[in-house]
C-alpha cells in the first residue's frame, strides 16, 4: 500500500473555543464533532506567532516565524515572502512521491503592488498572484491567491496572471475545486493537497444567511469579554457590533463544518478514507471581545490557542494534551506519514503523541510578536528604534503561559506576565512579576525564554536583557 494521504485543512483566525467538542463557545460544528470522535483532538495546539503570515511560513517550513525573516504580514510597502530556498511542506511530499496541490489563501508571497502599480493579474493591496515555480514550494496544482477577504465573491488564479472571479462562498467554492481534483488525481500514487480557508477570518459579515440563520442575534459569551471600549492589539478601537460579529463568527464556523463534512464525505465515495491522513487546523484564533480585545496578535488562549483535529490510519480515538506550536506542525504531520523529517527543521515530532492518544506534560512551545503595522514602523524609525526588539516574547506549557511584554511603542514599560491556567483558563488574574528571581516557576520560564532568544538572535534578547526600554 502507498504511503498514507494527507488532506490539510486549515482555516483563518478560527480560535480552538469555536467548536462542538470544546465545551467553551455556542457553537453547532456536528460533523467536526464527529470527526474527532473517529480520531484524536489536541486541545493544547498553538500558534507560534498568532498571525497569519508568520504561521503559515512557520508550518509549512517547521522553522520558528523568525528564523525565516517573519516578523509581520506579507503587506504593501515590507519586501518580505516565503523565500526560494526554504524547503516547506510542498517540497518535501514533492520528493517523497506526493502528488501536491494548494487551495485557498496563501499570504505568503510578497504583494504585487511593491514592484507594480496596476499589476496585469489585478492583484491589489495585499494581493498576489503566484507564478509557477519555485515559489509554489513544490505544489503542482494551484488554485489560489495572496490575500483577499471578499469572501462571498472570491478570486483566485492557476497557472496564468488571469484572474477568476467566482461568485460563491470562498469556502464552498474551494471545497468543490479540492473535490474535482481528488476526483481527478491518479489514486494508486500518493497525495497532499492543502485547503487553506479564509473565514472566519473578519470581515464577519461575509457569510451565507443560512448559517447566519442557525444562531439567534445574542449570544451567550465567555466570561472573560469585556462589552465596552474594545479594541485592537495596538489600541485603535473597534467600531463593530460585538453581538452582531460573534454570531457571524459563529455562523461561519457552522459553515466550515458543513464544506469539511463534504469533504469526508467525498473521501469515502472515493474509497480514499482509510488510507487518508485528514487533518483540521488554523492559523491563530481570535479574541471576540475577550479582556476587551478583537482579532489576535496577542498571548491570550483566544489568540493563540487553535485547532488540531487529525484521522487516519494507525491513528487512535481520544485526546492529546501536548502543547505544540506552529513549528511542531510539520514533522508532526510528516511523522503522521511516515516520511523523513529534514533537517532544516526546527520543530519536533509530536506524532507519537497523536499515535499513542497521550499527553506529555512537558513540552511546550515559544511565544513570540512584534510590532508590524505601518504607523508602528513609522514610530520605531522616527525614533530610531529596532522594531523586531519589541512586541512581546513569551512560553506555554502545559500549565504555565509566561510573557514579557514591551509593547508597540518605542518607550513602552516592560511588563511580566505569569498565568497560571489550570487555576486561571480564562486568564483574568495573571501574576505580575516584578523580579523573576522571587517566582521560582517565573524564574525557570524565563531562564528557557532567555535561552530560546539568544539562539534565536531575537534583537529581543538585548532588549531583554538589559532591563531597559528607555
Amino acid at each position: 500500500m502507498n504511503k498514507p494521504n494527507l488532506i490539510y485543512v486549515f482555516a483563518d483566525q478560527w480560535r480552538r473555543h469555536a467548536m462542538g467538542c470544546a465545551n467553551q463557545d455556542p457553537v453547532m460544528t456536528p460533523r467536526m464533532d464527529a470527526f474527532a470522535q473517529q480520531g484524536v483532538r489536541c486541545t493544547a495546539c498553538t500558534s507560534t506567532f498568532p498571525l497569519c503570515s508568520p504561521h503559515r511560513a512557520s508550518l509549512l517550513t517547521g522553522k520558528y516565524p523568525f528564523s525565516i525573516g517573519f516578523f509581520t504580514n506579507c503587506k504593501p510597502g515590507i519586501p518580505l515572502r516565503l523565500q526560494d530556498e526554504e524547503y516547506g511542506m510542498g517540497d518535501i511530499l514533492k520528493d517523497n512521491g506526493y502528488q501536491t496541490a494548494y487551495i485557498g489563501k496563501y499570504h505568503l508571497d510578497e504583494p504585487e503592488v511593491n514592484h507594480q502599480e496596476a499589476p496585469t493579474s489585478g492583484a491589489r493591496d495585499w494581493d498576489a498572484f503566484t507564478p509557477k515555480g519555485v515559489r509554489r514550494h513544490g505544489f503542482d496544482f494551484w488554485y489560489s491567491y495572496g490575500t483577499y477577504d471578499m469572501h462571498l465573491h472570491p478570486h483566485y488564479w492557476k497557472d496564468s496572471p488571469e484572474m477568476i472571479q467566482i461568485d460563491k462562498w470562498s469556502v464552498e467554492h474551494e471545497t468543490d475545486i479540492a473535490i474535482e481534483w481528488l476526483q481527478q488525481v491518479d489514486h494508486s500514487k500518493p497525495f497532499a493537497a492543502v485547503i487553506s480557508w479564509n473565514p472566519p477570518h473578519s470581515p464577519y459579515d461575509q457569510v451565507p444567511q443560512r448559517y447566519l440563520d442557525l444562531y439567534p442575534e445574542t449570544l451567550q459569551k465567555r466570561k472573560n469579554v469585556k462589552t465596552e471600549n474594545i479594541c485592537h492589539h495596538t489600541s485603535e478601537p473597534y467600531t463593530g457590533n460585538l453581538d452582531e460579529a460573534t454570531r457571524q463568527y459563529y455562523a461561519a464556523v457552522s459553515g466550515l463544518d458543513d464544506q469539511f463534512g463534504r469533504l469526508l464525505d467525498a473521501l469515502e465515495e472515493m474509497g480514499l478514507a482509510e488510507n487518508t491522513v485528514v487533518v483540521l487546523s488554523a492559523d491563530h484564533g481570535d479574541m471576540m471581545g475577550s479582556h476587551g480585545l478583537m482579532a489576535k496578535h496577542v498571548w491570550y488562549e483566544e489568540s493563540i490557542g487553535i485547532p488540531f483535529l487529525v484521522r487516519g490510519p494507525k491513528i487512535p480515538q481520544g485526546l492529546c494534551g501536548s502543547v505544540f506550536g506552529s513549528q511542531d506542525q510539520l514533522p508532526t504531520v510528516l511523522g503522521l506519514l511516515g516520511v523523513d523529517v529534514p533537517q532544516t527543521v526546527e520543530g519536533i515530532d509530536c506524532s507519537d503523541d497523536i499515535l499513542t492518544a497521550s499527553t506529555d506534560l512537558e513540552k511546550f512551545t515559544f511565544l513570540c510578536a512584534a510590532p508590524g503595522s505601518t504607523p508602528a514602523l513609522k514610530l520605531f524609525s522616527d525614533a530610531g528604534k529596532d522594531p523586531h526588539a519589541f512586541g512581546w516574547r513569551g512560553i506555554r506549557t502545559a500549565k504555565y503561559t509566561y510573557v514579557v511584554d514591551v509593547g508597540y511603542k518605542p518607550k513602552a514599560k516592560m511588563q511580566r506576565l505569569l498565568y497560571d491556567l489550570e487555576q486561571d483558563p480564562l486568564q483574568m488574574n495573571p501574576i505580575k512579576i516584578s523580579n523573576p528571581a522571587e517566582n521560582q516557576t517565573a524564574s525557570h520560564l524565563e531562564q528557557r525564554l532567555t535561552q530560546w532568544l539568544r539562539q534565536q538572535k531575537d534583537p529581543f534578547y538585548l532588549q531583554f536583557c538589559s532591563n531597559s526600554f528607555n
